[in-house]
Order: structure tokens, then sequence, then C-alpha cells
């Protein structure tokens, strides 16, 4: 998250001083389609999957994060279709010292039309470390406890319908084939889809934290699927017609079965309700020759083993510098 303040600052900074250039006129339409120009960029992401143990009885939080890296990409979108293509940053033996190994496979994708978006995830990491052990021990090292057996799998699909698309441009927010003139929003209704599943050796508690701890959190292995409908709204706000601040939230609810072993092999399935909520924002600048734009994206969803939550995020930043052609 710091990396993101310091990409906003930045972003800030430049409106500030950049100079006022003329609009790009088409003024009398709410939105314009530039879908026709072939649009290229370069861009920073970060993407990540983390994990929370949540104590339901007195609200502690166990955070556990994977070794996060920032990926240097390239893309282009030209008439709907869009491409882009990333390489991690390496990772320096100092941070691999302190925060773990982690190895991952991350694929997200998107598909945004006037009336129509969906989006979807498929990731694998494996090698976590707990983000918070201050709060539960009295620990004064540089380094994090680690779980290098954790893995998680999640796939993820989100389908949704924009009501007002005459007025308000999702891809005015995310993808800037669009330019949309006045602020505007529209209600979202769609479907979502998740499938997540973790496993450890010895649990999901670091072996730093005392047994209480441990025997507590009695689970060392879950997998869950979950299915049901979103409802939610999308707002994009035009300040001079050349920044935009756009913002979609789509929370969810339906229905997910739940497996899960303990660390004495009990193996145990339940029904419950289920709950996401995905997030987007988008903060950008248009120039006259180019356009730059930050958008993140978080999907939280929950699973209830009581007395604890099991509550996962799915998260992705984009720092991005565009001009269109």
């Amino acid at each position: 998250m710091k990396g993101i303040l310091n990409y906003l600052k930045l972003i800030i900074f430049l409106l500030m001083v950049i100079q006022e250039t003329p609009s790009m006129g088409q003024d009398d339409q709410p939105i314009i389609d530039l879908s026709d120009k072939f649009l290229a960029r370069i861009y920073t992401v970060t993407k990540l999957n983390s994990l929370e143990i949540e104590n339901l009885r007195t609200d502690d939080v166990i955070q556990h994060l994977p070794n996060g890296g920032t990926n240097l990409g390239l893309g282009f979108n030209y008439k709907r279709l869009g491409l882009g293509i990333a390489v991690g940053l390496p990772r320096n033996s100092e941070s691999q010292r302190k925060f773990g190994k982690t190895r991952r496979l991350d694929i997200q994708g998107s598909i945004y039309g006037k009336t129509i978006g969906g989006e979807a995830f498929l990731q694998h990491y494996k090698g976590y470390y707990n983000s918070n052990p201050e709060d539960f021990l009295d620990w004064n090292q540089d380094t994090r406890p680690q779980l290098p057996s954790m893995e998680v799998w999640s796939v993820g699909l989100v389908g949704f319908y924009i009501f007002n698309s005459k007025k308000y441009s999702y891809r005015a927010a995310f993808v800037k084939d669009e330019i949309q003139n006045k602020s505007s929003g529209s209600f979202l209704a769609g479907i979502f889809g998740n499938l997540d599943e973790s496993s450890t050796d010895n649990g999901f508690i670091p072996e730093e934290y005392p047994d209480s701890i441990k025997v507590n959190v009695n689970v060392k292995k879950f997998s869950n699927i979950a299915t049901g409908i979103s409802l939610g709204y999308a707002y994009n706000l035009i300040i001079r017609k050349k920044i935009l601040a756009g913002i979609a939230l789509l929370p969810g609810f339906g229905f997910q079965n739940t497996t899960y072993e303990t660390l004495s092999d009990e193996r145990v399935n339940k029904n419950q309700a289920a709950a996401q909520l995905q997030v987007r924002a988008a903060l950008g600048y248009e120039h006259k020759y180019f356009f730059i734009n930050i958008t993140g994206s978080v999907n939280w969803r929950s699973i209830e083993l009581n007395p604890y939550n099991f509550n996962l995020s799915t998260e992705q930043f984009r720092l991005i510098l565009g001009k269109r052609f």
C-alpha cells in the first residue's frame, strides 16, 4: 500500500505542474469512443493473494502475505482487443531473508463492453509470511515468521450488467479507450463464482506463536466453492474534462460449500452463506498527447470456520502511462 500512496502523490504533483491543454472536442457527447485508435501503454503492476485469520470472539487478526513483487509491462488496445505482458522485477536476497520465498502464478483478465463486463483471475501462491507478529508476540526481529509450505489456489469470475451505459463508461475509467465528458454513474448487477483452496504442512499459525493460538486455529487445509449474485454501483467524477476519479462497488451474496481438515486429520464439510466485495478504483489525467492512470482492484471474500473467519483477498494495482495513435 505504501507504493500505491507514493503513486498517488506522484500523480497529484504532475497534475499541479502540467499546463492546461485544449479539450479533445466533441463536448456535446456524454461518451467519446476512441477504440478505433491504437492505444499503447507502459505500466507497473503489483498483484497479491493474501489470507487473514480473524478471531470472531476477540477481533484479533493474523495476516499472511506472499513476498510481494512489482512487474513492469507493455500493452496495447485496438478495436476492443487488448493485450498486456509484464515481467517481474527481481527481488533481492535481503527481501527473501526477511519475508521468505514465494512462487507464484497470477493471471488476471477482463472484458468490458458498453453494457456487459466480466473479470476473471487464476492464482497459485506458495510461500507466505506473517506480517503482524507484534500483535501477538514480543517480536523485535527484522524478519517475519514464515510459512514456506503454505499455498493458496484461487479461481474467480465476475460478470455484470451496466444499466446506464449511455452516460457512464466503465472503459473510460479502467481501459482508457473511451472518454466520459460529464460526471455520471450506473447501477450494476451480475453473478460471481469462486474456488479457493489452501493448505499447510503444520497449520496456518507459525511455529513462533504460542500453543494456545495454534490449538484454537485447528485447521491445516480447506477448500471452498462459492456462487451468488452481485448488486452494486459505479460512478465517475469528471473534473474539467481532464481528471477522472472513478469507483465501482460490487458486493455479492450467495451460497458456499466448505470442506476443511483439522490438524488431527478430521474432515468436516459445511454449507453456509457466501459474501464477497469487489472494489475497483481509478484516478486518471488526460493530456493532449498522453494519459496517466492509476487503477486498483480488490476482491474480498470470507469463509467462516467458527470461531474464526478465513478472509481471502485478491488484489491488483497499476500505474499506467499511455498514448493513443
